[in-house]
């Protein structure tokens, strides 16, 4: 099979991430850069309750584009996102399965842990596209309105935001190969993206949960900081090691998954058979 085949047949697998949320990245990113000088005009002069500048990081006030940004884009934009990577990355898998074309790909002379390495570089490269596709809104919104931010630290800034996209992705993935149907594996991937977030948010407005926002990876992907020019590498690196893990994590269960036994193979199979050997238990006991 040629080279990376399968990355690009994932890429446009997951063309709906790339162009939707590509479109959904681009008129957010212009609508708040248009938007920016009426808001600037409205806080300028406003105290604002210091829950909402704690929003802002280390860009400071929301009345700066890199606070704005920070707050606004850089808010919203990525956790809508991160459901378009968890939809992709289930499809990897499960998707595959549900669709019954996975037989089809395993019979291609290829191990299944290339099928996941593949699949996993082809959907990082359709978020990318999604994410990034803010920029040219941001650079279009800046020729009508005044918005002095740099190119680069805005590019920064979406550099630091990739890995938290990447990081889910990879969850999904996992969960797609590892649980019986892509519903669940969708589920559980949200709700675990939804949990983070929500605990992150709190940890910004309640002290006692600051220490605990630590453990989520919104924490790590800290775009304020490259809006200021103060681009930390070694968080990327942090959420890239993690997103790698939990690929070599799906390719093991990808391994071990019972594909010929349906949707229901494999360690869950076991366990439904495991649990009605103890429900019919007691009946033949007694007969």
């Amino acid at each position: 099979m040629n080279r990376l085949v399968l990355a690009r047949k994932a890429f446009r697998d997951s063309r709906v991430t790339a162009i939707g949320g590509g479109i959904l990245s681009f008129a957010l990113a212009l609508m708040y850069v248009l938007l920016f000088p009426s808001i600037r005009e409205s806080f300028e002069e406003m105290d604002l309750p210091e829950y909402m500048e704690s929003f802002a990081g280390a860009a400071g006030s929301y009345s700066t584009p890199a606070g704005y940004l920070a707050t606004e884009f850089f808010s919203a934009v990525p956790i809508t996102l991160i459901i378009f990577a968890i939809v992709a990355g289930t499809a990897a898998t499960a998707g595959e399965e549900s669709a019954g074309t996975i037989d089809l790909l395993l019979a291609q002379p290829i191990r299944r842990w290339r099928i996941i390495v593949e699949k996993a570089l082809g959907i990082a490269a359709a978020v990318s596209v999604a994410l990034l596709a803010g920029l040219p809104g941001i650079f279009l919104g800046q020729r009508f309105v005044d918005f002095d931010i740099g190119p680069l630290r805005l590019v920064a800034a979406m550099l630091a935001t990739l890995p938290l996209l990447f990081l889910f992705a990879a969850l999904a993935m996992l969960l797609g190969a590892a649980l019986p149907t892509r519903a669940m594996a969708v589920a559980v991937a949200t709700a675990g993206a939804v949990l983070a977030y929500v605990v992150h948010t709190l940890g910004i407005l309640v002290d006692e949960l600051s220490e605990v926002r630590k453990l989520t990876p919104f924490y790590w992907s800290d775009a304020s900081k490259a809006l200021i020019g103060d681009f930390e590498v070694w968080r990327s690196l942090v959420l890239l090691a993690v997103a790698a893990g939990l690929v070599a994590l799906a390719a093991v269960a990808f391994e071990r998954r019972d594909i010929a036994g349906g949707r229901e193979g494999g360690w869950w199979k076991q366990f439904r058979r495991r649990r009605k050997g103890r429900e019919h238990a007691p009946v033949e006991a007694a007969g």
